[in-house]
C-alpha cells in the first residue's frame, strides 16, 4: 500500500516569444515553458521553430529563479539578467558548453511571474515531498543486489 501523501496534480505552461542572438541580430522564436507539480524541481522549455521538429531542454526551476538575479549556471545552461541601461527587462539564457552555443534573450518580468506561479504550488524546499521515492529505493536496490 502506497502511504505517500497525495497532492492536487498541476501543470503550468507559458509561451511566449523569445529571440535567438547570432552576433548583433535577433531572430523570434516562440518557446514553452512547461512544469508540472508531479516533478516540480524541472522545468521543460520547448522550442517551437520553424518548419523543423520542437526541440525540448530541461532546465532546473531554481537555476532559472537564480538566473533572474545573477549569473547562473555552469555547463550546458547558462542564464543571467542582461547588462546595460534600460536592458533589465530581459535575460540572456545559453544552451550549450562551448561554441557553437544557442544564445537567446527573453522577458525577464514574464519568466518571474511565471515562476511565481510555480512557486505558489510547491513551494521552495517542499519539492522532496512530492518524489517518488520507492522508484529510487528500487534502482538503488537493483544496484546494490539486495
Amino acid at each position: 500500500m502506497d502511504h505517500r501523501p497525495r497532492f492536487p496534480e498541476q501543470e503550468l505552461t507559458w509561451t511566449t516569444g523569445i529571440h535567438q542572438v547570432r552576433t548583433r541580430l535577433r531572430f523570434p522564436l516562440r518557446a514553452t515553458f512547461h512544469w508540472s507539480a508531479r516533478s516540480p524541481l524541472a522545468v521543460g522549455l520547448t522550442f517551437h521553430q520553424v518548419g523543423a521538429d520542437d526541440v525540448t531542454w530541461v532546465i532546473g526551476r531554481d537555476l532559472l529563479a537564480r538566473g533572474l538575479r545573477t549569473l547562473a549556471g555552469t555547463g550546458e545552461v547558462r542564464i543571467r539578467p542582461t547588462a546595460g541601461p534600460g536592458r533589465t527587462a530581459e535575460v540572456l539564457l545559453r544552451l550549450g558548453a562551448a561554441p557553437p552555443y544557442a544564445l537567446f534573450v527573453l522577458d525577464r518580468a514574464g519568466l518571474a511571474s511565471w515562476l511565481e506561479k510555480t512557486w505558489a504550488a510547491v513551494p521552495a524546499g517542499t519539492e522532496a515531498e512530492r518524489l517518488d521515492w520507492a522508484f529510487f529505493e528500487g534502482l538503488l536496490a537493483d544496484r546494490w543486489g539486495a
